[in-house]
């Protein structure tokens, strides 16, 4: 988990912050060890005021399962290619996210609407 960098031509890299809610953005590298070929992974982007913890390594094994809430993939276009920024509103154990409902979380942005 780092933070993201944003590149802006002619000015010197920076923190990323997020457009629409001005928070700070993290970048999660997910991977299929069981995929084959090139694409056995991808970048998840996470908008938090804090730094997401990542869930805690499944014993016997240098993996850490996540579930991602609130995918949501943005397509741009770059030197006349397509390509795509993956989003999570937020990144939780597998364990958490099955127990259903929203769960609480520390990866999560407090919920202004909740706010008196």
């Amino acid at each position: 988990m780092d933070r993201a960098t944003e590149y802006v031509e002619g000015k010197s890299p920076r923190p990323a912050v997020c457009k629409l809610t001005g928070l700070p953005v993290w970048t999660v590298q997910g991977t299929d060890p069981s995929a084959k070929g090139k694409n056995t992974g991808a970048v998840v982007k996470i908008a938090s005021e804090y730094q997401p913890v990542p869930p805690e390594t499944l014993a016997g094994t240098p993996f850490r399962p996540a579930v991602f809430r609130g995918l949501k993939v943005t397509p741009y276009v770059r030197d006349g290619w397509v390509s795509y920024t993956v989003w999570a509103d937020e990144m939780l154990s597998p364990q958490s996210s099955n127990r259903g409902g929203k769960q609480a979380n520390a990866n999560a942005a407090p919920d202004a609407s909740k706010a008196a």
